[in-house]
């Protein structure tokens, strides 16, 4: 059995909430805003807006459960950054050959070793392996 079911997420247009200071909150920002999507760092107005993803990354514990519990209560979907037991979903190491993406999870067990499998495949799948897909999806009406 597996322990997650991984998806990918259409996320281009939306809000998508993204609270914390500091490298991990910016990380969280810089992939969401590479997936098209609008970042959020009002929880309310996120709620208003639609928001179904939640990324919380406070250093502080107590912050990050309380944020945690209030983006959950509003219905969204929530990752807190270093807390697996908080977690909605994980998120995986990215290879990004857009629009072909491999995703290396370990479910939060260890982001070390999903970033070091990353790190091993990119030498393998070619930078041209995108235009590739492109080229097969104009293909596809054929």
């Amino acid at each position: 059995m597996i322990e997650s079911l991984p998806l990918f997420h259409a996320v281009s247009g939306r809000c998508v909430i993204v609270l914390g200071d500091g490298e991990a909150a910016l990380a969280k920002r810089r992939l969401v805003e590479r997936a098209g999507a609008e970042v959020c760092t009002d929880l309310d107005q996120g709620a208003a807006r639609g928001a179904r993803l939640a990324f919380v990354a406070h250093d502080d514990a107590a912050r990050a459960e309380a944020d945690a519990a209030r983006a959950r209560a509003a219905g969204m979907l929530v990752n807190v950054t270093d807390r697996p037991a908080l977690c909605d979903f994980t998120v995986p190491s990215i290879l990004d050959r857009s629009p072909v993406l491999v995703a290396f999870g370990t479910g939060g067990a260890s982001a070390g070793l999903a970033k070091h499998l990353r790190l091993r495949f990119e030498t393998l799948l070619p930078q041209t392996l995108g235009a590739l897909a492109r080229a097969l999806a104009d293909l596809r009406p054929r």
